[in-house]
């Protein structure tokens, strides 16, 4: 049976209107049954094989029709039609023809085929060929080669922008040079929409805008005129003024004795100032008259204002408010010589977020100015003016640690090695119990102290406290009823031999056949607790170690991490995590770390001086505060691990430390004048909800170029506190 082309059917097309698509149906279907007649071979290990596809015979778009026939090149086809064994197949590749055109070869009643179907369309790796019975036609057919698609190339260029017409709203003052340029522009305006020139072709369309409410004049307030006037004093009424002063304050300065030179020591003013009543009753009176000038800051401190989400502005700059500072008082050493004390101790009172004990000593031994006593104040964020609690000692401070558990209770260090307690409900200032000097059989200065959870056999029994001194020894002291400390040697550090684990040292050449420390036992500079373990306990050293200690142990440390280079100053756990703890050090760098991971996972470093104190934010997981002799800096991990998101300079004074208040919302920092500055955090970003998430989150990105430091952490899985269920609080 003949079938007709393409064109013999659309010579009657003004007769009868033939769809395309149904045309190409027609010639898909007849397409597909001389398709079924067809084999397709291919050579796999030099044999041949039948890889005819089969077809499909569910219903699918026109268009993938035609592409089951795609599989010739146009070579080939010009070959097979050249065969009149093959005629039935060159009538079904001239309706294909068409498809093999170029880009903008029409079909039939004007329609273009698309760039991706001629993309599609061209080429194949398989050639067809007859069943292998019939002999006479397969030699007629051309030797099977693999073929590749073609490299097609598409340009798309952007055209000019084209404007027809633009007229910008301009008001200007009549009679002025730009009102000649502005009246021309309203004439050819007038011209194309009312005048001859609308006859043209145009189109309306509408939109809705915003209502505006505008202010009319008689809103607007008047103008307010500023005039001078002048006064004239002659010299004689100035006079006169001087005179009648002189008159009025004359007699008092002559006949009654100024307050500065009575004595409160003695007579009757002396019994009034040693009774209780009375030191409680100015207590109270001045914090009422300190309430009146540092309001703002004392609200602040409270967090009764605070910033709110619902605030129109906010900005996140990372800055420090100073709220107010507490001033050195006035320490009468010998006769009456003063002497500046540097801040040595911080600590703020966990039964009352007002209360902080603040050490005066020395805190650095290069210091130009030497003291030889020391002192500890109680003060009152009630009363910032002036310290509720003055005690005195014949050497300087180093050490000063609130109880956790009897917060009326506080332990002082001093220089010489002895430890004094005392309870802060007592004004006398005598001490509650002292230390002896054959527990410890050391002179030298207490570091630090820690409170510590013990195992209670008795209701009434105080829990004890660690002391560390700079010899590298550590003493356990227990409060009893007598006025001396019960304690007992804990612990003694000695010096690493070899490599431990942490940071290795870089290979350099040694001539020397040894290297010999000059004492065995190296400087204990800072004592932390275990946030989780109540029985651990880690020592920071001038080695740059830090060594991981039991109180089930005695005289031998569990494990040693090298942190630093040089002194490790100080090391803060994550609030969110017991495994993740931050170090800082005098090789100017701060180190985070995780338990398990002898490598550090971030280090950061800005500035070429020793970092005294840093500290994880109590409120937000990635921002971290260092503390060093110039500067206070704001690290957020989330934003920047090159360099801090703030610096600022706070003082001409050095800073010795810092201190996160119970709130974690403002912060103490020290100088060596004896001042202590309290600040708040201003301008920081809201907290997010999942805390542990984000912390988790910027701790993977900063790792992201180290692989070995990823497969590590995910080893380890979750690190915060609880079940996994509860990471994101």
């Amino acid at each position: 049976m003949s079938r007709r082309t393409l064109a013999e059917k659309y010579k009657s097309a003004h007769i009868s209107r033939v769809t395309y698509v149904s045309t190409l149906n027609q010639d898909i279907d007849y397409a597909i049954e001389q398709r079924k007649m067809l084999m397709l071979y291919d050579k796999i290990n030099g044999k041949r094989v039948n890889v005819t596809p089969k077809l499909v015979e569910e219903e699918i778009y026109a268009l993938d029709k035609v592409r089951l026939l795609h599989n010739f090149t146009v070579n080939e086809l010009k070959e097979l039609t050249s065969q009149r064994s093959v005629d039935s197949i060159s009538n079904s590749r001239k309706s294909m023809s068409l498809l093999r055109g170029k880009s903008s070869t029409r079909l039939g009643m004007g329609v273009k085929v698309s760039l991706d179907d001629i993309v599609q369309a061209i080429g194949s790796k398989y050639v067809i060929t007859k069943e292998s019975g019939d002999k006479s036609r397969e030699d007629l057919l051309p030797k099977p080669r693999a073929r590749k698609l073609p490299f097609i190339k598409v340009v798309l260029r952007k055209t000019a922008e084209i404007f027809l017409f633009e007229q910008n709203s301009c008001t200007v003052a009549k009679g002025s040079e730009e009102a000649e340029l502005v009246e021309q522009d309203n004439r050819v305006y007038e011209y194309l929409t009312a005048g001859r020139g609308k006859i043209r072709r145009r189109s309306e369309a509408e939109t809705q805008t915003k209502d505006i409410f505008k202010i009319t004049r008689t809103v607007n307030t008047t103008v307010k005129k500023n005039t001078e006037s002048a006064t004239y004093v002659s010299f004689f009424e100035m006079f006169d003024t001087y005179q009648k002063l002189l008159q009025l304050t004359s007699p008092t300065l002559t006949k009654e004795p100024s307050l500065m030179a009575i004595n409160f020591n003695t007579g009757k003013f002396g019994k009034i100032v040693d009774n209780p009543k009375f030191s409680y009753a100015a207590m109270v009176l001045e914090r009422i008259l300190a309430s009146n000038y540092y309001q703002d800051g004392q609200r602040r401190y409270r967090n009764m204002v605070v910033p709110s989400k619902m605030d129109k502005v906010a900005h996140y700059r990372y800055t420090l408010n100073l709220l107010y500072r507490l001033m050195e008082p006035t320490f009468e050493i010998g006769k009456g010589a003063k002497n500046r004390k540097a801040v040595s101790a911080i600590s703020f009172c966990y039964g009352n977020g007002d209360l902080v004990a603040v050490g005066y000593g020395f805190y650095s031994h290069s210091a130009k100015v030497t003291v030889s006593s020391g002192n500890v104040c109680i003060w009152s964020m009630k009363n910032p003016h002036n310290p509720e609690r003055t005690y005195a000692y014949h050497v300087p401070v180093t050490a000063v640690e609130f109880s956790p558990f009897l917060p009326f209770l506080i332990a002082v260090g001093l220089y010489d090695g002895s430890v004094k307690v005392l309870n802060i409900t007592k004004p006398h200032g005598l001490p509650l119990a002292i230390s002896q000097r054959n527990v410890l059989l050391s002179s030298e200065p207490v570091t630090a102290i820690q409170w510590s959870r013990g195992p209670h056999n008795e209701s009434t029994e105080i829990d004890p406290f660690l002391v560390l001194t700079r010899d590298g020894k550590v003493a356990k002291f227990r409060i009893i009823p007598s006025p001396y400390l019960l304690g007992m040697r804990q612990m003694e550090l000695n010096r690493i031999v070899g490599n431990p684990e942490g940071l290795q040292k870089q290979s350099v050449n040694i001539t020397m056949q040894g290297k010999y420390e000059s004492n065995r036992h190296p400087c204990g500079l800072n004592l932390v607790l275990h946030p989780f373990e109540s029985d651990l306990y880690f020592i920071l050293t001038d080695e740059g170690c830090i060594q991981k200690c039991s109180l089930n142990h005695t005289h031998s440390y569990l494990e040693a991490l090298k942190v630093h280079e040089g002194s490790v100053n100080h090391m803060d756990f994550s609030p969110w995590s017991p495994k993740l703890f931050l170090t800082c050090g005098n090789d100017w760098t701060i180190r985070i770390w995780l338990e398990g991971i002898f490598q550090p996972l971030i280090t950061l470093c800005s500035r070429f001086a020793p970092v005294h104190c840093a500290m994880w934010s109590r409120t937000h997981s990635t921002v971290i505060i260092a503390i060093n002799r110039e500067t206070i800096d704001i690290w957020d991990l989330r934003r920047n691990i090159l360099m801090p998101v703030s610096s600022q300079h706070v003082d001409r004074s050095f800073q010795t430390l810092g201190k996160l208040s119970l709130c974690g919302r403002s912060l103490a920092v020290g100088n060596e004048r004896g001042n202590l500055l309290m600040f708040s955090f201003e301008d920081m970003p809201f907290q997010p909800y999942a805390q542990y998430k984000e912390l988790e989150k910027a701790i993977y990105k900063a790792i992201e170029t180290s692989p070995t430091l990823i497969n590590e952490l995910k080893n380890i899985g979750y690190f915060g506190y609880g079940k996994k269920k509860n990471k994101n609080f």
